[in-house]
């Protein structure tokens, strides 16, 4: 099948001239912004990771272009560049030597829930800028995430979603795999540059859940780059019994040594939690004719079904779908059913991109509310009686505006959302 080229394609570098022009349009930085984003250390291609209790537990990664891997220096106070004057200091847990980086990683624990906590990179040369992250909450209220997948393409593209994604200052982003096209140094030094976007000119770090897709053609690339644990699955929580995701990996058996975790994990961690919520990489029956049946991950559509999911995101196929609550049906020819008023059903959403060549959207099915081919992802907002999904579109970043803090879930000026078929822009998926 032909791939249509996204729109921006012929302009690699358009949207990081055009997010340095959006930082500066308001005027100079003050002397305090330069002070606290300059950077004298050695160290470049930061990221913050989720993969495990995200309320006392980050992970944080970077390259150590030459010398010592640094010291991560850390607290809950602003000490801005002044590493001394922060509380806690953290030597790299391990240095992963990998595709031509040095990926010094360092686990911080004992973190206090909900909090924000500021940090520096100090090493022989001298001091990177000033981060801050905020910690998950442990206990039930509100928050936002953002999920997608498939940026291997179009870096254009990909600059603007990893832009729009600042704007929208999410808790955390659900990244589903297919970050890079070909599984290569040159083709992951250009991702994390381009990931670099996505920390604003405060030092904002957004924590990433990676997931692994195909074009990951490496198991060790997820884990190398992004400190993972190996098979790159995982499970945490988010608001105490709030909500629970689950990092799956669909390039490895669904059932196996994966599909016994799966099924341990749900049996001790899943009783009580309000929403359950996976996300993979390769979609159980996809919206285009271009993609072949996901057999492996439908194995875990029982699975799902049984414990009461409440949203499953997928990617690879480089369209966007939503479905309405389903639940597993074989027999039927389309192998699930819609079941709107069951509790235990589960809404689809996803299938990519975030840059790789869009598809048509040219499959669909008696469950299948909408599905389109743009370049966008699934922006949600996790309340206790419900999950709200917005599909935003990306390619209109510079003409969006900022989040306001105090109403993480309003619309931005300019922010254009996908309505499926003329239904709600808004999906309201009610607690079980």
């Amino acid at each position: 099948m032909s791939e249509r080229k996204s729109s921006l394609a012929k302009r690699p570098s358009l949207l990081v001239a055009l997010a340095i022009f959006i930082l500066s349009a308001a005027g100079p930085a003050s002397a305090q912004t330069e002070a606290t984003n300059a950077n004298t250390s050695r160290t470049g291609k930061y990221r913050l990771v989720w993969f495990e209790d995200p309320a006392t537990t980050a992970t944080f990664v970077w390259n150590q272009l030459e010398g010592s891997p640094g010291v991560l220096h850390y607290g809950p106070r602003n000490q801005d560049r002044n590493k001394n004057k922060y509380s806690r200091k953290s030597e790299v847990d391990r240095v992963v030597n990998f595709d031509g980086m040095k990926n010094c990683m360092v686990t911080l624990r004992n973190l206090k829930p909900d909090s924000w906590y500021f940090m520096c990179i100090g090493d022989d040369f001298g001091v990177s800028r000033r981060f801050y992250f905020r910690t998950a909450p442990d206990k039930p209220q509100p928050f936002t995430f953002i999920c997608g997948g498939d940026s291997r393409n179009f870096r254009d593209v990909r600059q603007a979603a990893n832009l729009m994604c600042r704007k929208l200052g999410p808790l955390f982003v659900s990244f589903t795999g297919d970050m890079i096209n070909h599984d290569t140094a040159e083709q992951w030094d250009e991702w994390l540059d381009d990931w670099q976007l996505t920390i604003n000119d405060k030092g904002r770090l957004l924590p990433i859940a990676p997931h692994r897709g195909n074009h990951e053609a490496r198991p060790e690339s997820i884990p190398n780059h992004f400190g993972m644990p190996e098979g790159s699955y995982a499970a945490f929580n988010v608001g105490g019994n709030l909500f629970r995701y689950y990092i799956l990996n669909s390039e490895i058996p669904a059932d196996g040594v994966q599909g016994n975790w799966l099924t341990s994990d749900l049996k001790k961690n899943a009783n009580g939690v309000t929403h359950l919520v996976a996300g993979y990489h390769k979609p159980m029956r996809p919206h285009t004719s271009g993609k072949a049946l996901g057999r492996n991950s439908y194995k875990w559509a029982d699975t799902f079904y049984e414990a009461g999911f409440d949203l499953v995101m997928e990617s690879d196929s480089h369209v966007m779908k939503r479905t309405l609550p389903m639940k597993p049906f074989p027999q039927g020819g389309e192998d699930f059913k819609a079941a709107p008023n069951d509790p235990k059903a589960t809404v689809y959403l996803g299938e990519g991109c975030w840059g790789a060549p869009l598809r048509r959207a040219d499959v669909a099915y008696s469950w299948t509310v909408g599905a389109a081919a743009f370049n966008g992802f699934d922006w949600l907002h996790v309340t206790p009686k419900a999950i709200f999904d917005k599909t935003v579109k990306v390619e209109n970043v510079a003409s969006v505006g900022e989040i306001d803090p105090a109403k993480p879930y309003d619309d931005p000026k300019g922010l254009q959302l996908w309505a499926p078929n003329g239904d709600d822009e808004v999906l309201r998926i009610p607690a079980d």
